[in-house]
């Protein structure tokens, strides 16, 4: 099953303790402070299990995962490598 931005949403919301009805899904997460860098282990983590690949060193920046729609099209796009 690919990474879903509802399963993205709820990680978010009970992992992270983040409140997403602030948000949507074009506001920076950790270029704002919204989510700190120690979360970000967890995020991938997160991404690779739900998406069922392995993230790369280099696919792990700002451009990749910095706002959920970024996420999730980054998701998606090697979901269909």
């Amino acid at each position: 099953m690919p990474l879903t931005r509802e399963s993205l949403i709820e990680y978010f919301n009970g992992t992270i303790g983040l409140d997403t009805s602030t948000i949507d899904d074009q506001t920076p997460l950790f270029s704002s402070s919204l989510v700190d860098s120690f979360s970000m282990v967890e995020l991938i983590t997160f991404i690779e299990s739900e998406g069922r690949f392995k993230i790369n060193p280099t696919d792990v920046n700002l451009d990749n995962l910095d706002t959920i729609g970024r996420i999730i099209a980054f998701a998606a796009a090697k979901a269909d490598n």
